[in-house]
């Protein structure tokens, strides 16, 4: 369905989003990773990596949530 593209296209969106943000970014989670990786942070590193994955798993369980709202019964 159009909610399950969704849902497999917000995983892929925040993907680039923090990827995009260690590239180019100055600011973000992703700039915020790489610059604690060139720090040699482990520990910020890792913080961040686990905001990350739940940020990643909060947007999944709302469109999740939103799919059951209004997919009809067949």
């Amino acid at each position: 369905t159009i909610m399950t593209g969704m849902r497999i296209s917000i995983g892929i969106a925040w993907l680039v989003i923090v990827a995009a943000e260690m590239l180019v970014g100055g600011t973000g989670i992703g700039y915020f990773v790489w610059n604690e990786w060139n720090n040699l942070s482990i520990t910020n590193i890792l913080t961040a990596i686990l905001a990350i994955g739940l940020v990643g798993m909060l947007l999944d369980l709302m469109l999740a949530k939103l799919t059951r709202l209004v997919t009809f019964p067949e």
